[in-house]
């Protein structure tokens, strides 16, 4: 006896989607953007401030011009910063070659960095910002436009480092700007397979006198500089964590020979004044260093003196925080000093040495809260 079963018969559907011409997006390839190292809120001559870094590559067949950057407020699209053709050109540089022709020009396969320093505007609580970039590829001699909107990054909005002074008394200028091509802000080290900018928050302290003069007679002569050989102080408490002490140093300015990378620092001191928080004080005098790696010292003890070893056009105190125990392997962090006083600043820096600064309209005896002096600022710490 036989059972008849029923099998279902199953037809193979094709299943075609139902796409609207308005749905349908073209593709092109053009450039990717991103932000490796999250800005941090830190205050910059009493201004809400962030130093960050927008990198670039163009993954397109064609050469990509950079028009336009705007900066958004991820939560309502409101505009935190914007950059015209003509700003951008000085804030990007294209990586190991510099871009020619006076446009900032992204040829096929080649990265960048916009370099990006700006004050928050009013009472911003901008907690992710986004990027909008707007391009022009270029092929047979024409332009198409293209925007680009993404590198979405955290803003941090807390407490940065606190310093106390790392040299007494003064006038000392804060000598640094963002806008400087080979200035720390803007050099890459690559230690370990990571591309890494140590400097993006270093300052140089160099001494001036009261008429605004590097040295008193011939500036050939290093031991001639104001600040040369001055007590240099720990910012804080903290414990040693590595030191350079063989670097030698020329006595004159027309006898120095210009040091190798690996040899920038001259002699330093690397003191860690908290977890994954590193203060670098570099170019110190050979025979002055009175420390030693794993030992405590106390805020505002001498440690060493300045001086003008490793890579330097002069006798000055080069000083940087970052996140590990690396002069040039490790990320720049912000800070703040906790109090000094204002005296000026230089707005062109062809005076600097030259001329007395430009006097500031207010001299605040104490900062309202934890600072960091603007660039070129001419201050005093406490006595």
């Amino acid at each position: 006896m036989f059972r008849k079963y029923l099998f279902p018969i199953i037809l193979p559907v094709c299943l075609l989607p139902f796409w609207s011409a308005a749905q349908v997006r073209s593709y092109q390839t053009t450039i990717n953007i991103r932000v490796p190292v999250a800005p941090v809120v830190v205050n910059i001559g009493g201004k809400r401030s962030v130093y960050y870094e927008l990198h670039l590559t163009n993954f397109a067949k064609d050469t990509l011009e950079i028009g336009s950057l705007t900066v958004l407020n991820a939560a309502d699209s409101s505009v935190i910063g914007k950059w015209d053709e003509d700003g951008l050109r000085q804030n990007f540089a294209t990586v190991g070659v510099p871009s020619k022709g006076g446009v900032s020009l992204l040829p096929p396969g080649v990265s960048g960095v916009i370099f990006l320093d700006f004050e928050l505007p009013g009472n911003s609580k901008a907690r992710i910002l986004t990027h909008q970039l707007k391009l022009n590829s270029l092929k047979n001699n024409q332009k198409t436009a293209v925007v680009v909107t993404g590198a979405a990054t955290d803003v941090i909005d807390k407490p940065v480092a606190v310093l106390g002074p790392p040299l007494a008394a003064g006038p000392w200028a804060a000598v640094y700007n963002p806008l400087w091509a080979t200035g720390h802000r803007r050099v890459f080290y690559t230690v370990d397979g990571t591309a890494r900018l140590p400097g993006r928050f270093a300052i140089d302290f160099i001494k001036l006198d009261s008429a605004g003069k590097l040295a008193a007679g011939d500036e050939n002569v290093i031991a001639n500089w104001h600040g040369y050989a001055a007590d240099v102080l720990a910012v804080n408490d903290g414990v040693v964590a590595s030191v350079r002490n063989d670097a030698a140093e020329s006595p004159t300015l027309s006898a120095y020979v210009p040091a190798l990378p690996e040899n920038a620092t001259g002699n330093y001191i690397s003191l860690k004044i908290a977890d994954k928080q590193y203060v670098f004080y570099e170019h110190l005098k050979p025979g002055s260093i009175r420390v030693k790696p794993g030992q405590k010292v106390s805020k505002g003890q001498v440690i060493a003196s300045l001086g003008f070893t490793g890579q330097t056009t002069g006798p000055h105190l080069h000083l940087h925080l970052a996140d590990k125990d690396s002069p040039l392997g490790a990320e720049g962090l912000p800070f703040e000093f906790e109090k000094y006083r204002l005296l000026g600043g230089y707005t062109d820096f062809s005076n600097f040495g030259k001329t007395l600064w430009i006097p500031a309209e207010k001299q605040n005896t104490n900062n309202i809260q934890p600072d960091r002096p603007a660039p070129n600022s001419v201050i005093e710490f406490g006595k």
